[in-house]
């Protein structure tokens, strides 16, 4: 069995600088495969040579540094934090770890696609860029009497997030610490909370319509 561990050492530290490359340019690249697993009769993932993975299921198909996947944390409706450590995926086998960032970005994905934007999921840019511009949704809440009721649409996890980050203004480097975990699942609990909310809210229709909750401005 080829652990994660031991593939991290045999493939080049992917280069991300703004962006990751498209499918199809990673395709073009002819870059050698290092290892492949066909997961299914439509669905497999395969590491490059330069650090990349590329994880398809059907038509749908994500790209992603294979370094930047260390711990997992899984976000329920539980109020204990379920935060799996690097070190458990570092010992088995390779494509685990890698399996649920796939996952996770093509849901990402598909919900940029049903929102109709057009933020491109790369590695950088998921992670600062568009908290940047969806900060704005949990601050427009804060000014207004709904974020008691936004704040219930969470689950416990989220919810003491939010509170600390917006609300107590605490940074995600500081929760990070007191829960234990990284900066990397801070940023990604606080967007999925913010997309819970934006569709409660109807926030992420184009063009501004308001869904059940239509009385979102103060005043």
């Amino acid at each position: 069995m080829l652990t994660l561990r031991e593939l991290r050492n045999m493939v080049e530290v992917a280069e991300v600088e703004g962006r990751v490359p498209s499918v199809k340019a990673l395709l073009g690249a002819k870059v050698p495969i290092i290892v492949k697993e066909l997961l299914s009769e439509q669905a497999e993932i395969s590491v490059y040579q330069n650090g990349f993975v590329l994880y398809r299921v059907g038509k749908r198909a994500t790209v992603f540094p294979l370094h930047s996947c260390k711990e997992y944390i899984y976000d329920s409706n539980i109020e204990a934090l379920t935060n799996i450590n690097e070190r458990f995926f570092d010992n088995e086998n390779w494509y685990i770890r890698l399996i649920l960032e796939g996952e996770d970005r093509l849901v990402k994905n598909q919900e940029v696609r049903n929102g109709k934007k057009t933020i491109s999921y790369s590695a950088v840019a998921e992670d600062w860029n568009e908290l940047r511009e969806e900060d704005s949704t949990l601050a427009h809440l804060i000014l207004c009497e709904t974020m008691e009721e936004a704040l219930l649409l969470l689950t416990e996890n989220q919810r003491y997030v939010i509170k600390r980050h917006y609300l107590d203004e605490v940074s995600q480097r500081e929760i990070a610490k007191e829960l234990g975990v990284s900066n990397q699942a801070i940023s990604d609990m606080i967007r999925k909370a913010i997309r819970r909310v934006q569709k409660a809210y109807r926030m992420d229709k184009p063009d501004g319509q308001k869904g059940r909750k239509e009385s979102v401005e103060c005043g």
